[in-house]
């Protein structure tokens, strides 16, 4: 049986150069290091504390190689968790879905627990870089029965408007924040991203109906990493800042998941999944030769319900 991700994986090495594009085109060519490149986009202090975007193709389908299995894992075995609650035909809108790893952990899960389901995902995401990926998920979506996959190019924050217009109009049923917020706070200051998603959650549920569902994805780090690194901001600071808000709110469910890679205490945010250590037996040997992948799930992982037909923001 053939999974998304690995279809995904595939296109991302058969595109993968293993001549750095920058200098692809001078005499003294160089071998591709996407995978030290990869670093300097994700940690200030290994880019002399200067913040840097995904800006290079090649370095765009290497991520593809080397976390899309991990952060597809981290969303099926949430679906694990959460399986009385989703729905059986999930429209999923997606808030900086990059190279769609949401999208590969839903299509996994219902693979295996639901194959009738139809799925239907609607992307937001601020960076063309990624078009390539997405044309593919888009072309091939009827081979794994996704009824319908879009990618909207926008800025969430600068045009949340639009986001509340489309939420109207298309009435998805789960939103998804894969690894998204503590990638805002690179750009943003972190009360500002805990702002926007706290103000995010009160309009989607304003807006949606009872049992629409919210799920948050983000990094999750040991209280030693944290001390070492402190102007990294953690994914799951601001995951803990959204269920401390919401958790008196009756008309919300919050639902809290890690997983426990390290015995360190300091990562635990509600209920421990079961495994940490992905199946690496089951992946394609060309990919695992190719790529450096994660062989380990880490997440914090924050799921709100909405229980009622009543307005939030009304309420405050």
């Amino acid at each position: 049986m053939c999974l998304l991700v690995y279809d995904v994986m595939r296109i991302a090495k058969e595109n993968h150069s293993s001549v750095c594009v920058r200098y692809s085109n001078s005499f003294y060519q160089r071998k591709s290091t996407c995978e030290k490149c990869l670093p300097k986009v994700h940690f200030g202090r290994k880019n002399n504390s200067n913040v840097r975007d995904y800006d290079c193709k090649n370095m765009i389908y290497y991520y593809c190689g080397r976390y899309s299995l991990k952060h597809a894992g981290e969303i099926f075995m949430l679906l694990e968790q959460i399986n009385s609650r989703l729905p059986d035909n999930p429209r999923i809108l997606s808030v900086g879905c990059g190279p769609c790893t949401d999208l590969f952990g839903f299509e996994a899960y219902y693979r295996k627990y639901k194959p009738k389901s139809m799925i239907e995902y609607h992307g937001f995401e601020k960076s063309m870089l990624w078009n390539e990926v997405h044309r593919f998920i888009i072309q091939h979506g009827k081979k794994h029965k996704l009824a319908r996959v879009e990618v909207t190019y926008m800025d969430a924050i600068n045009e949340f408007h639009k986001i509340e217009d489309i939420m109207r109009c298309e009435k998805p049923n789960i939103i998804s924040f894969q690894y998204v917020l503590s990638d805002m706070a690179k750009y943003y200051d972190v009360a500002f991203v805990k702002r926007f998603a706290e103000k995010f959650v009160v309009k989607a549920f304003d807006i949606l109906p009872k049992s629409t569902m919210i799920i948050f994805n983000d990094t999750n780090v040991t209280q030693q990493y944290a001390l070492r690194n402190p102007e990294e901001v953690k994914g799951r600071e601001i995951l803990d800042y959204l269920a401390r808000k919401f958790w008196t709110n009756y008309n919300i469910a919050v639902l809290k998941y890690y997983f426990p890679y390290n015995s360190d205490l300091s990562l635990c945010f509600g209920c421990a999944h079961s495994k940490c250590d992905i199946d690496m037996e089951s992946v394609p040997e060309e990919l695992k030769n190719y790529f450096e992948m994660w062989n380990q799930y880490r997440s914090a992982q924050l799921v709100f319900v909405k229980n009622a037909d009543v307005s939030l923001a009304k309420r405050g």
